[in-house]
């Protein structure tokens, strides 16, 4: 049996949803009902009652047991009022929608000021029979899937599928964040960057992301260096933290930032956090020895570059 994961038992606290549960992949959280398409009775769509006998069999297959639905909705509809969440949750979901953009922001709307969206979504050989040979969808064409409004009862799976609410696009964490970048540079949303994970810690085929919803006056799109330099010398550590996570909401690959950013988790004794926004720095500079070397002091393990 799965273990709890660690980032969502402490960041998905209070009262929230999770999107496309499954009795095979359990979070553990309480106070978190199930949110999907049909419920075998109900459905949103007519051929989200067809889909759900899928959805049943995988579960029965892998768990021998089903997770039963609350609530009937998806990642555009989710039934809950606005701000009235303190998390929103799923694993293995986003790439069924066809608008992810419109997606984060139903999150959005959901999530209370300092709410969590956490967010599990497959590296591509998590689907070796379709998803493995796919090149990564390029942003241009996820901000085109938001002008163009499109939904799943009206967009065609891709080509080569014949699934209702297939996947329809192919993401790195990388791309994923240059997506959250530029939804808080557009301001649709205000969603500051806590925690990633190139390759999560609960399965070990999937990326993740964790965002907090923050109030608009919090969220500069600014170059931050000169403040977070500022903070550090006033040993203002916490302050410090918040602005560089800040200023990665708005430009992830920034190397100097990743390093400041994880060097203060490191401080705020977020370990787990640290060694993800170190991992990233070293995508972003793989040959820099000294930091290869700290990486290991840091975290007892060698570090390996992920990308190909």
């Amino acid at each position: 049996m799965l273990k709890p994961h660690a980032l969502a038992s402490k960041y998905c606290v209070g009262n929230g949803v999770e999107l496309g549960a499954a009795a095979y992949n359990p979070f553990y959280l309480p106070n978190c009902p199930n949110i999907a398409p049909s419920d075998g009775v109900n459905f949103l769509y007519p051929r989200d009652l067809e889909d759900y006998q899928g959805y049943v069999r995988d579960q029965e297959r892998a768990a021998g047991a089903v997770r039963p639905v609350d609530k009937i909705g998806d990642f555009r509809h989710i039934p809950a009022d606005t701000a009235s969440l303190d998390y929103v949750i799923s694993s293995h979901v986003i790439e069924h929608e066809p608008n992810p953009i419109a997606a984060l922001l139903e999150s959005a709307r959901v999530l209370k000021e300092g709410g969590i969206f956490f967010c599990m979504f497959p590296k591509r050989n998590a689907e070796i029979q379709f998803d493995i040979f796919r090149p990564l969808t390029l942003q241009d064409e996820l901000i085109l899937a938001y002008t163009e409004d499109r939904k799943v009862d009206t967009f065609p799976p891709p080509l080569g599928s014949d699934r209702w609410r297939s996947h329809h696009y192919v993401y790195s964490l990388q791309s994923m964040l240059r997506l959250i970048n530029w939804i808080n540079r557009q301001k649709l949303a205000t969603f500051c960057v806590e925690a990633v994970e190139e390759t999560d810690s609960k399965v070990g085929n999937s990326h993740t992301v964790v965002l907090r919803k923050m109030l608009p006056e919090q969220m500069l799109d600014a170059n931050a260096t000169l403040f977070v330099e500022q903070l550090l010398r006033a040993e203002e550590y916490e302050s410090a933290f918040l602005a560089a996570k800040v200023s990665l909401s708005f430009d992830f690959f920034q190397t100097l930032m990743l390093y400041t950013t994880a060097l203060l988790a490191t401080q705020m004794k977020h370990f787990a956090e640290a060694r993800e926004f170190y991992r990233q720095c070293l995508i972003q500079d793989p040959e820099c020895e000294a930091r290869r070397r700290e990486f290991f002091e840091l975290f007892g393990e060698y570090y390996v570059n992920p990308l190909p």
